[in-house]
């Protein structure tokens, strides 16, 4: 019995032995190397953000240039991947009929705008690019940008007044609507 079970055991070694030599000869076994390409895309953008949707003149005074409006903060922010630079303009769509009460009509040639330090301006100027209408347009200012300024942002004070000057306006409420846009040239 002692040699039967020698060989039982044998027999089970050497099966063993056979079985294991192929895991042994896996272990370190590597796959093929697979790649996945990754894209991703940043959409340029340019935004105009105004502090206050309305800006209001309480009182007009006729043949007078003092009539100015509360002030409003812009905000122009951009995030870009070329360019030469950012131009904000101001635009009323139609410059006859920039402000309207009943059958009377400011044109926008009576409005003047600025921002910053500048002198006021009226609105009266051609498009700029595809922004603005034939005159009825103001650029009221033009950022620089190139590498290392393509994102960024700037807020301003933007300054509106009437000059009517040598101008009589009928009593009522005058209200029109001041398009602010920006573009990249």
């Amino acid at each position: 019995m002692h040699a039967r079970l020698k060989n039982v055991l044998a027999g089970a070694t050497a099966l063993f032995l056979v079985s294991a030599s192929p895991l042994l000869a896996q272990a370190g076994l590597t796959s093929n190397v697979a790649t996945v390409s990754l894209t991703a895309t940043k959409n340029a953008t340019l935004s105009v953000s105004p502090s206050a949707s309305a800006a209001t003149l309480a009182s007009i005074t006729d043949g007078s240039n003092a009539n100015v409006f509360s002030p409003v903060s812009l905000t122009t922010a951009w995030n870009l991947t070329g360019g030469a630079s950012i131009r904000l303009v101001g635009w009323f769509a139609t410059p006859a009929q920039a402000l309207v009460n009943g059958p009377d009509f400011i044109p926008s040639s009576k409005v003047e705008g600025r921002v910053g330090a500048a002198a006021y301006a009226p609105f009266t100027s051609a498009p700029v690019g595809a922004v603005g209408v034939a005159g009825g347009s103001l650029q009221l200012f033009n950022e620089s940008v190139g590498a290392g300024s393509y994102f960024g942002s700037r807020t301003d004070q933007l300054d509106l007044r009437l000059d009517l000057t040598g101008t009589t306006t009928l009593a009522g409420d005058y209200t029109g609507t001041l398009n602010l846009q920006a573009i990249v040239q």
